[in-house]
């Protein structure tokens, strides 16, 4: 049963919905080292000590609207969680501002055991790193 017809049918439970935010964490981080990381966010990472091959990106909006060229959200090879936004050119190369670079780690659910939601997301992201890394 694809997920759209599922989510239509009944709502998710608790197990489903951690698996539904893990895979979709999954997918992004996937997708980020796959098709790579724009330049500017890469080059500015490796400035604040960023190890990529260890670091996992967990959101990334690039030109969206009303906000910076690059925004989301990084988990750090030492298990920090960055949330930035940067102002590039057009080609995602170049900085222009750096809005935010902000250690979000103390805002997260690290909980495994949230009563009616289950892990917490910064629990299932941490579950993520350790799955994609496992990985040969």
């Amino acid at each position: 049963m694809d997920i759209q017809r599922l989510l239509k049918k009944r709502q998710l439970n608790v197990q489903e919905q951690n698996a539904l935010t893990a895979h979709w964490l999954m997918a992004c981080a996937k997708a980020c080292r796959a098709n790579g990381i724009p330049s500017a966010l890469k080059d500015y990472g490796e400035t604040q000590g960023l190890n990529w091959s260890q670091t996992l990106v967990i959101k990334l909006e690039i030109d969206f609207c009303g906000m910076p060229s690059l925004w989301g959200l990084l988990l750090t090879q030492s298990d920090r969680f960055i949330s930035f936004e940067i102002e590039t050119d057009a080609t995602h190369q170049q900085i222009e501002s750096i809005e935010l670079w902000e250690d979000q780690t103390d805002a997260q659910d690290l909980s495994i055991s949230n009563r009616g939601t289950g892990k917490g997301f910064g629990a299932l992201a941490l579950q993520v790193k350790s799955e994609l890394l496992a990985q040969p």
